[in-house]
């Protein structure tokens, strides 16, 4: 792993392989572990960056003294992007995806391809007024409030029983429940976006890169609803259905899935 700093926060990154460069951003309470497979397939033809985006991971956690940044984790993908002079494709899944849009719009025409797996761009529910945005209203006091208490535990539960179904997680080794609980606090740091985003379906829509938008059969209501609006907003999109995964699909349904992304990255190389 390599390092860079980021608002003053070491933030650790993978660099491997030669080619075109695709930066690939993972979800909340992951790391770029997240994308091993993809990485190791792609790695022989391509240039990977994968980073651990800021309290995840190896990177450092955000300062509990500062105020958290919605810009911050952008800012770690734009940091990669500067890593290489070369045009990029930017691949990343549910907080890494929403991220990937925020730094395309940034990014520009340095943009070849943009793959996104279920961005949790929730602001857009807000803004456009949907009824799935109660849902996620819900879901964030489920989170916020016990985390505010320090019961880290409930907030974990409540986060992870909403994207895995209350069985999968009451069946999660307690392993993966400890380590879910630990980066909780940065997840509800993560909320902040949703409620304070102001980027409209208009921003988006200047995007010109060649965007795949991946979304489960079985997903939430409310990231189907962002899917259903940005297929309506960009310019240059496609929308593709995984038959049978709900959110988490790079890890319930990663063949299926990394075949959809290295599909789009090989047409538009």
């Amino acid at each position: 792993m390599k390092h860079l700093k980021v608002e003053g926060i070491d933030v650790a990154y993978l660099d491997e392989g030669k080619g075109p460069c695709a930066i690939l951003g993972h979800c909340s309470s992951a790391s770029h572990k997240e994308w091993l497979p993809l990485i190791e397939t792609l790695k022989a033809d391509w240039r990977v960056l994968g980073p651990d985006f800021i309290g995840y991971g190896q990177s450092d956690p955000w300062p509990i003294d500062k105020p958290f940044s919605i810009e911050a984790d952008v800012k770690v993908l734009l940091a990669l992007a500067r890593k290489t002079k070369s045009k990029l494709h930017l691949v990343g899944h549910s907080y890494g995806a929403a991220l990937a849009l925020e730094a395309a719009r940034k990014l520009g025409a340095r943009v070849k391809s943009l793959t996104l797996v279920e961005p949790v761009s929730f602001h857009l529910l807000r803004i456009e007024n949907r009824p799935e945005w109660k849902d996620v209203e819900k879901l964030g006091v489920s989170v916020l409030d016990p985390v505010a208490k320090g019961d880290d535990r409930k907030a974990a539960a409540a986060f992870m029983s909403y994207w895995l179904g209350r069985w999968r997680w009451w069946l999660s080794p307690e392993r993966f429940k400890s380590a879910i609980a630990t980066t909780i606090p940065k997840v509800a740091l993560e909320f902040s976006i949703a409620i304070d985003a102001q980027t409209t379906l208009a921003d988006y829509a200047e995007i010109e890169a060649p965007v795949l938008l991946i979304v489960g059969a079985k997903t939430p209501p409310p990231t189907r609803a962002v899917i259903e609006l940005l297929g309506g907003a960009l310019p240059n999109a496609k929308v593709e259905t995984l038959r049978g995964a709900g959110h988490m699909s790079p890890f319930t349904h990663p063949a299926e899935l990394n075949q959809l992304i290295l599909d789009h990255l090989a047409a538009h190389r």
